[in-house]
């Protein structure tokens, strides 16, 4: 038994042939919208034709396949040569670090320090005691 799957994946494959024969038109109507088509344009349109390049055969696929495998190849060992030379270049500086003392560190411009802000004390005066009455001062 042939699976569903089998004959709209013919048909697909029999489509896009005829898709890829057909011409292809390109032309500007009259609103200045540029229209690519494999239907031949409206009458009283200029369209031009479009040559579409031919498919690559199975040997430039093959050699194209190759190319990327042997570009990637370097990639990686470029990007190992590099990962390689920036760890020798953190360990010396590292080292260097090490061996010699910081630089003093100079200050050109003043820095601003805020100071305490200095409140004098406040002053209650003393608390009556309730059952005593106020004394009153005299003038």
């Amino acid at each position: 038994m042939i699976s569903p799957y089998a004959f709209p994946l013919l048909l697909a494959g029999l489509a896009a042939q005829a898709a890829c024969a057909a011409p292809l038109y390109k032309w500007v109507d009259t609103a200045g919208h540029v229209t690519y088509s494999s239907l031949p344009p409206p009458a009283g349109a200029r369209a031009r034709t479009i040559d579409i390049p031919p498919q690559p055969s199975a040997e430039e696929t093959r050699q194209a396949e190759a190319r990327a495998k042997r570009m990637q190849e370097q990639a990686s060992e470029l990007e190992a040569r590099r990962r390689e030379q920036e760890a020798r270049e953190a360990e010396e500086a590292r080292l260097r670090a090490m061996q010699s003392p910081p630089p003093p560190v100079v200050i050109e411009k003043p820095v601003y320090v805020p100071q305490p802000i200095y409140y004098p004390p406040v002053r209650v005066p003393p608390r009556r005691h309730p059952d005593r009455p106020p004394r009153h001062r005299s003038h």
